[in-house]
C-alpha cells in the first residue's frame, strides 16, 4: 500500500490552514500543520514531510520568521532536501518590507513561491511539481 505524501503547512492563520488542508486532503495528501516556525521545525524533524508550505510573516514581532526558517531547514542535514513552497503576501501586509520573489527569490532557499491566498488549482499544481522533484534544488 502506498504511503500518503505528507505536506506540512507552517502558517499562523488557522482559517488559512483549514482551507488549505481541505484542498490538499481532497487529493489524498496527509496534511500536518504548525502555527509558528518553532513548532514547524519540531514537526518537520519528527514527521519528515515531502513538502513544506511556509508563510513569510508570523505576526508583528516576528515579521521575517519564514525567511529564517527556510535558512535553518537548509542547514539541517536531515531536512535540507525538503522542497519549500513559500506563501507571499508580505508586501500587501507590510508595504515597506519590499520583498520580491522575482528579484530576491534567488537568495532565499525555497523552491517556489505562491501568492496568498492561493487559488486551489495553482496550489495543487505547485505541490505536484515539488513532489515530482523529490528533492529541493537547495538540498545538499
Amino acid at each position: 500500500m502506498n504511503e500518503k505524501q505528507k505536506i506540512l503547512i507552517i502558517e499562523d492563520d488557522p482559517d488559512f490552514i483549514e482551507a488549505t488542508k481541505l484542498i490538499l486532503e481532497q487529493k489524498n495528501y496527509q496534511v500536518l500543520s504548525a502555527y509558528d516556525p518553532l513548532d514547524g521545525m519540531k514537526i518537520a524533524k519528527k514527521e519528515n514531510p515531502n513538502v513544506i508550505i511556509l508563510d513569510v510573516m508570523f505576526g508583528e514581532k516576528s515579521k521575517d520568521d519564514g525567511f529564517d526558517f527556510a535558512y535553518k531547514v537548509r542547514q539541517d542535514k536531515k531536512l535540507a532536501y525538503i522542497p519549500i513552497l513559500m506563501l507571499t503576501a508580505v508586501n500587501m501586509e507590510y508595504p515597506g518590507f519590499n520583498f520580491s520573489p522575482k528579484t530576491d527569490g534567488e537568495y532565499l532557499p525555497v523552491d517556489d513561491f505562491i501568492d496568498k491566498p492561493p487559488e486551489a488549482d495553482e496550489l495543487l499544481q505547485k505541490i505536484e511539481k515539488l513532489l515530482l522533484m523529490k528533492k529541493s534544488k537547495w538540498g545538499k
